[in-house]
Formats: C-alpha cells, sequence, structure tokens
C-alpha cells in the first residue's frame, strides 16, 4: 500500500487513505483470474484529494 501512496502523492494527491475492503478475496475470485490471485492483489477503498493547482 505502502507504494501506491507514494504513486498518489507523486500525482499530487494529499490525505490519502486506502483501506481494504473485507471482502476482497471474494472480490477478487469472481473476476475468475486464476487460482490464488487474492493473494497477490486486493480490493480496496482509496480516498484522496488534489488541491488546486
Amino acid at each position: 500500500m505502502e507504494e501506491l501512496k507514494e504513486i498518489l502523492t507523486g500525482a499530487g494527491f494529499t490525505d490519502i487513505v486506502i483501506q481494504d475492503k473485507d471482502n476482497s478475496d471474494e472480490i477478487i475470485r469472481s473476476w475468475n483470474f486464476g487460482k490464488g490471485v487474492e493473494k497477490m492483489v486486493f480490493s480496496a477503498y482509496i480516498k484522496a484529494r488534489k488541491p488546486p493547482a
């Protein structure tokens, strides 16, 4: 998650909050990309602000 925060910060976002969804594993499994994919990615809520330039 820290890597994603760094990317968002670099893009000008502030007040970044990343919260994984309780049912993340179920969501990822429903994508049908193969067994175990839910161990490599997760579904999350992302909240951030981008101040005016």
